[in-house]
């Protein structure tokens, strides 16, 4: 004779369930680094986070190649930050970047890996705030401008692009337009095809193409008045003001001339210009970089190698740029590099570089690291901007993970009361459930931490603080459900495999609706807010788990005992009154229904 429906053997179920757990634990004491502790999140442990939205020159959507190759690019780069711990994750068009600890503020630089660039300096430096306030001025600083990377008073901090082992004269600013690469032939309009693509809000549109007509203005490279005027007119029309967001980034033409930013602050908290001619070198070809100190005097170097054809090509411009240096020894030709339509550097060159190339400067250790990167990273398929930057520091972090933990042992000791002053004994299975639950959860955030690199933040813990509430839920639905068929006149042992096979249809669309609003949350949602999905998703499987592995075994179990039959402790006291009366109705219009009453 078959068993009747929702009869089990709980033994069985609940030996698998311990097995689960044995296994769990296993591979968090014995496998991976063994320490038993979640991944936290750097807004519970403190760190640096910096979000990176990808943009294209004509606002269409980045191929899953370039992004790709973007972020190892700049996974590359967060490793050579020398932090432990330190990930890149790609989001959609965006990348996140999470350093933890306390050396993560370089991580805010790394939105400029973007697209770096060798330009002639043309002319230069200029003070554009000057220029707005004497119109018809050629824009100049007027000052001794020595070239190198900005400095303080409106000049330069003195620095040359050397080869190993041989040193070059600093001269003062300027350098004329003479010997500028030609422009490819082009209209006054300048403005490319893809400024009309329909993609890009019309007033973004209008901006790149009003830039590129005054700033990228082949008249640039000519002489007399109509170059002066066009320069004139850009240098009124560009903002160097610090935190102004630049319509030419990533939409620039390398093959037409431009008025760039210096990317340094001046003493007087103001940025200066310069006069560029087309890309004569383009990023990508930098090898390597590094930052060491000067050998031949204080601070610190910069170190290039390029790699086979760009170390040729080189050549051949640090050959031209002597040349035009040693015709004019007080006004030496120099060589910006250009990430993002900024001047990083604009090092003059005295002599022809062959080989390893420095550049030698007033540069600080920090300086001299940043351009090192810059210069090594700088090329990426994609422009980025960044998105948002914060940082938390681990004391912060330490008393979030404590509020966090506060607010779960809250949660749990009011379901606790709840279910003891409500359910009884039953309570005390439901809260055997939630402990177990806990112990299943906790092995398998560590070991998703360990495998995919899941990390738990403060949104994670959230969504574990709810599902106690979404676990319980479901102990609530098979306990009611055991008491309507005690209010139908039966036992408790015969009620519990059928208030089972009843509930657990409930238990698992109810479960099913929470796991999909979870998964299209997380496919949805960007950020922190991808954790609490997660967390939410995760432990409504496990919730599934238990219920079916141990909740219910257990139950089956416990209907042997007597003690349920207990009315002041099953908490079923009420219920098995209504269904004794139940019964006894039943008996009792059984002989009147039988004599005919």
């Amino acid at each position: 004779m078959a068993p009747p429906a929702g009869t089990i053997r709980p033994g069985r179920y609940l030996a698998f369930f311990i097995l689960i757990v044995v296994v769990l634990y296993g591979l968090v004491f014995f496998t991976g680094d063994r320490e038993p502790s979640p991944r936290l999140g750097i807004d519970l442990k403190g760190g640096t986070s910096v979000t990176l939205t990808a943009r294209t020159p004509d606002g269409s959507e980045p191929t899953q190649e370039s992004l790709d190759q973007a972020r190892a690019i700049i996974a590359e780069r967060v490793n050579g930050l020398g932090v432990s711990g330190a990930e890149v994750v790609l989001d959609g068009r965006q990348l996140v970047i999470t350093v933890p600890g306390d050396e993560g503020q370089e991580a805010k630089t790394l939105g400029q890996t973007a697209k770096l660039g060798f330009r002639k300096v043309i002319a230069g430096p200029f003070d554009p705030a000057a220029a707005k306030q004497q119109p018809g001025q050629d824009g100049g600083d007027g000052s001794g401008d020595k070239p190198g990377k900005s400095g303080d008073n409106g000049a330069a901090k003195p620095g040359d692009a050397e080869q190993d082992g041989a040193t070059s004269d600093t001269g003062s600013g300027g350098g004329g337009a003479a010997g500028a690469a030609p422009a490819k032939a082009q209209g006054d309009d300048q403005v490319s095809a893809q400024d009309d693509d329909s993609s890009l809000p019309e007033e973004t549109r209008k901006e790149i193409a009003q830039a590129k007509q005054v700033r990228q203005n082949k008249d640039l490279l000519g002489a007399g008045p109509e170059a002066q005027q066009a320069l004139q007119q850009a240098l009124q029309e560009i903002d160097c003001s610090e935190g102004t967001k630049d319509p030419l980034r990533g939409n620039d033409d390398p093959d037409l001339p431009l008025l760039a930013c210096d990317q340094d602050r001046q003493s007087n908290d103001k940025r200066l210009a310069y006069l560029l001619g087309p890309v004569i070198l383009d990023g990508q070809q930098v090898g390597d970089s590094t930052a060491s100190v000067n050998s031949d005097g204080v601070g610190y170097q910069v170190n290039i190698t390029f790699t086979g054809e760009g170390n040729s090509r080189w050549a051949q411009i640090t050959s031209e740029l002597a040349r035009e240096s040693a015709q004019s020894p007080g006004n030496p030709a120099r060589v910006a590099f250009v990430l993002d339509t900024e001047v990083v550097s604009a090092p003059t060159v005295t002599t022809a570089i062959a080989g390893n190339t420095r550049i030698t400067g007033d540069f600080t250790q920090a300086e001299a690291q940043d351009l090192a990167q810059i210069l090594k990273y700088g090329s990426l398929p994609l422009s980025f901007e960044t998105s948002d930057a914060s940082t938390v520091s681990a004391t912060l972090g330490l008393s979030s993970l404590r509020a966090g933990l506060i607010a779960g042992a809250i949660g749990f000791a009011l379901i606790v009361l709840y279910s003891l002053a409500y359910y009884r004994l039953l309570g005390v299975l439901l809260i055997a459930s939630l402990g177990l639950t806990a112990a299943l959860v906790f092995p398998v955030i560590i070991l998703l931490g360990r495998s995919v690199g899941f990390t738990l933040d403060i949104a994670g813990i959230a969504g574990l603080i709810i599902a106690i509430g979404v676990t319980a839920d479901s102990f609530v639905v098979y306990f009611e459900r055991i008491k309507d068929e005690i209010r139908g006149g039966r036992s408790v042992r015969s009620a519990i495999p059928r208030a089972w096979v009843r509930s657990r249809r409930t238990i698992l669309s109810a479960d099913g609706v929470v796991l999909l609003a979870a998964v299209v949350l997380y496919l949805l949602a960007v950020g922190s807010v991808k954790g609490f999905a997660f967390t939410i998703g995760l432990t409504t499987v496990l919730d599934l788990v238990i219920v079916f592995m141990v909740t219910h075994p257990m139950l089956v179990m416990a209907g042997k005992w007597k003690i349920l039959n207990n009315r002041a402790l099953s908490g079923l006291g009420m219920v098995t009154d209504v269904g004794a009366a139940a019964q006894r109705s039943k008996r009792q219009s059984g002989p009147a229904a039988a004599r005919g009453v």
